[in-house]
């Protein structure tokens, strides 16, 4: 009994925008590969094939990927008219309306396919003794999901599912592997074996937008005989995906880094010519990037179907290297040293800086957004009450004007927090222009960083805080204080504490690196000892249940290998199974102790993630110095009005000090934002955009030839989102600042692929963000339903029925393997 495995085919996937007579070029090599399998599927000649969901991209797809699927269909039906095509449909196939079947069920009607969109089918095939079970994605997220059964009657049993599949969770469908033959999964685009009798095939192209993760992976399909227990991988080619080696930045020098960029794509074989491509530049900035714009990225992008250039890894800071539990006293320690450069520390200065800044200045508070449910009336509505759990949650559908008053009880719900900048970047969602979001995401993340105390201090003396010009002019005037201060010193001071900020962030990027690395051989080899660990547990327990059986039976037992009454041959056969037994748990128990081993983590990680947090601390202590300095080279040059105050002796030297400190902390809070603002605006754009720039006055968002001018509403919505989630991402610090985060309108201006490349960063901003909380039409759930955890549907104004917010499905499903005693032996054994 040969089943041929197939899943993932995401007909209809476009990319790129890349069009080729008119047709999406991705597009068609996905249509190409679904092409290939079916004819290398007829050389095999199976007796069932079977497509484990996603077969359309999305729940509406194009004319063409219908016409390609009905076509491979076709070559089946004419080729192998006695194999029945099995096929489920999976959230990419599953319209959000619960009454609408999808464009998959048409396929229902074709002869010998059985495509199961809604509900659980159980078929039976007489001819082949097998009894099929098609479980699609509405059924695996229906709550309770009901539990697909085995058919004992039948010789074989096939379980086909797109889902998650885990051992030991408690959500889900509850699968036995024991009791089926095999268990066809898809919802992974690599293959995978789960477990004895359960695999994923992987898709037959690279579907992501970004593919890097599979850039070496090769693609295909599975073929599994039942009855031998052989397993076989079938690839199929397609469009090359090259993730180049990376280039290594050094010190600033553009032309050195054009010459190796153009190196390291001269070095690919047969070049980069319509393959998918990404350059990495390893230690480099976004700003880096800049020094590629024009012709360098002309070429490259000329040749390459698609090019996406990134800067190196994203550095994140541990939120203790930037939240200290004692801010007062790390403020006070700054305006000090500040103080002792000035010549003008003495007892009175401390005494001040102790009465500006006391020690109960700053506590921990209540993260801002911490909401669970929304309860409240909303007027001309009505009465809203659901919970909002964590994950990326959607509020969709309805109008724009209730989606905006569902909004409203959010954010009025939501203000937890201290009042103040934090506050106001959770709260406003949206923002007229650029320069209006970058001022308070700047606002916003200095605050997170202690700004805030700066200024209390600063009212407490009776000065006010002033926003420094962004710019370092040479100095040419001395600072007015108790000693003349040379601003050639403070100049050559500056300079060398650049040289060692570079220096530090070098040792960061090596060690992080490193970190990596060996991070990910851990987790490599703890889950290696997890797979054969089950593995063995899985054989001892067959095993043991062939013992009971044969024990049971007495001489009248079966040959487990030839089916023969044993007879003489019991005592024999027995004992080699109970060696066998005996032996497999021995290893089973080594395998054990080295899973438990492999659970901790190791010491020389932990020790190197102590390193990096030291390293990361004294890059924060560097970049601080190099922005104190840069503070007082405008003082000097008279550029900043940090010098001039009416104030005089200590007063004005604790004020001067504290604008100072201050300044440094503001200039340091946007660097860091327009650094991951930057990173954000390339990973969303898919490499059209290069970074975000600004001069204190007017925001750019720059491109492949330059800054872009004029500004699309696309692109300008593509940098509000971007430095949105820059700000929180540097603020939340795993949920203690900010516990959630909605976004709304921003987010529907956005293209299609933006939109989704969006989604797939406000998932991995989750371990930070506890909660986002997305308001939109509702394009983006249809595009990409697995990524959301929840959806609420926004009634319909103007309806009086039913409640203000609908939950639907939403999620990939999950089904949680549960195996208890085999029904009988398995054999499967392959890839």
């Amino acid at each position: 009994m040969i089943v041929a495995h197939l899943s993932d085919l995401h007909l209809g996937f476009r990319a790129y925008g890349r069009l080729d007579r008119g047709a999406d070029m991705r597009e068609r090599d996905v249509a190409a590969a679904f092409e290939r399998a079916n004819q290398e599927v007829v050389k095999i000649r199976p007796d069932v094939i079977v497509v484990a969901g996603d077969v359309f991209d999305r729940p509406d797809p194009p004319a063409g990927a219908v016409v390609a699927l009905a076509r491979g269909l076709e070559v089946l039906r004419a080729s192998l008219p006695e194999a029945p095509v099995l096929m489920v449909a999976g959230p990419r196939d599953t319209p959000r309306r619960s009454g609408d079947p999808g464009a998959l069920a048409v396929l229902d009607t074709f002869p010998n396919v059985e495509a199961a969109t809604g509900l659980t089918r159980s078929i039976l095939f007489e001819r082949l003794d097998l009894h099929a079970c098609l479980v699609p994605h509405r059924a695996v997220t229906r709550h309770p999901p009901a539990i697909p059964e085995s058919d004992p009657t039948k010789r074989w049993n096939l379980l086909v599912l797109h889902a998650e599949a885990s051992r030991g969770a408690e959500d889900g469908i509850h699968v036995d592997p024991s009791e089926w033959d095999y268990v066809a999964l898809g919802g992974e685009h690599r293959t995978r074996r789960v477990d004895e009798r359960v695999r994923y095939s992987g898709s037959l192209e690279r579907v992501a937008l970004d593919p890097w993760d599979e850039a070496a992976d090769e693609k295909g399909f599975l073929t599994v005989d039942l009855e031998s227990g052989e397993v076989h991988f079938h690839p199929i080619p397609g469009r090359p995906v090259v993730a180049l080696a990376p280039v290594k930045v050094g010190e600033a020098d553009p032309e050195r880094l054009r010459r190796r960029v153009r190196e390291v794509t001269g070095e690919v074989p047969g070049g980069i010519t319509d393959k998918i491509v990404r350059l990495r530049l390893q230690g480099a900035t976004p700003a880096d990037l800049l020094a590629l714009q024009g012709e360098p990225l002309r070429n490259l992008r000329g040749q390459a179907l698609h090019l996406t250039v990134e800067a190196g890894r994203d550095l994140r800071v541990p939120a203790e290297a930037w939240l200290p539990v004692e801010a007062p006293r790390a403020l006070r320690d700054a305006a000090s040293s500040e103080l002792e450069r000035d010549g003008a520390a003495s007892s009175e200065t401390e005494a001040l800086l102790r009465q500006c800044i006391p020690d109960d200045a700053s506590g921990p508070g209540e993260p801002h957004g911490a909401i669970e449910a929304l309860d409240g009336d909303l007027p001309g509505l009505g009465r809203v009450s659901t919970s909002i759990p964590k994950g990326l949650t959607a509020i969709l559908g309805g109008s724009g004007r209730a989606r905006r008053a569902v909004l409203e009880l959010l954010v009025r719900a939501g203000r937890t927090g201290p009042p103040g900048a934090v506050q106001r970047l959770w709260a406003g969602s949206q923002s007229e222009t650029l320069e209006g979001a970058i001022r308070r995401a700047i606002d916003a993340v200095a605050e997170s960083r202690g700004l805030g105390l700066a200024d209390a201090a600063l009212e407490r003396l009776g000065a006010r805080a002033e926003r420094p010009v962004p710019t370092v002019e040479a100095p040419d005037r001395p600072l007015q204080g108790a000693v003349r201060i040379d601003p050639e010193q403070v100049a050559a001071e500056f300079r060398a504490a650049e040289r060692e900020l570079r220096a530090s962030r070098a040792d960061v990027a090596e060690v992080d690196g490193d970190l990596e690395v060996e991070t990910m051989d851990w987790l490599r080899e703890r889950q290696d000892a997890e797979t054969t660990l089950h593995a063995y547990r899985d054989r001892a327990r067959e095993l043991r249940a062939r013992l009971k059986r044969m024990e049971s039976a007495g001489a009248e037992a079966p040959c487990p290998s030839c089916g023969r009454v044993l007879e003489s041959h019991y005592e024999e056969v027995l004992g080699e199974m109970r060696d066998e037994w005996e032996s497999i748990v021995q290893d089973g128990s080594w395998w054990r102790s080295r899973w438990d081993q492999l659970e901790l983590k190791p010491t020389h990680l932990q020790e190197l993630e102590g390193r990096l947090l030291r390293l990361h601390a004294a890059r924060e202590a560097g970049s601080e110095r190099v922005e104190l300095l840069r503070a007082r080279l405008r003082e000097l040059d008279g550029t900043s009005s940090t010098g001039e105050s009416s104030a005089s002796g200590a007063e004005g030297a604790v004020i001067r000090a504290l604008r100072r400190v201050r300044a440094a902390r503001l200039s340091r809070a946007t660097d860091m934002l327009l650094d991951r603002a930057s990173r954000f605006v390339t990973r969303i754009s898919g490499g059209r955009l290069l970074g975000v720039t600004w001069d204190g006055d007017v925001v750019h968002l720059q491109g492949s030839e330059g800054v872009l001018a004029p500004l699309s509403e696309e692109d300008l919505a593509v940098g509000k989102v971007a430095i949105r989630f820059a700000a929180a991402s540097l603020i939340a610090a795993r949920g203690r600042v900010l516990a959630s985060l909605p976004l709304e309108q921003p987010f529907d201006r956005l293209d299609e692929e933006s939109r989704i490349r969006t989604l797939v960063l406000a998932k991995k901003l989750l371990h930070e963000i506890p909660r986002v909380v997305l308001f939109s039409r509702g394009d983006a759930v249809d595009a990409r339903p697995e990524l959301f955890d929840y959806v609420l549907e926004v009634r319909e104004e103007g309806s009086a029925s039913g409640p203000v917010l609908q939950p639907a499905a939403a999620g990939p499903g999950r089904i949680a393997l549960k195996p208890s005693v085999p029904r009988t032996p398995s054999k499967i054994v392959g890839p």
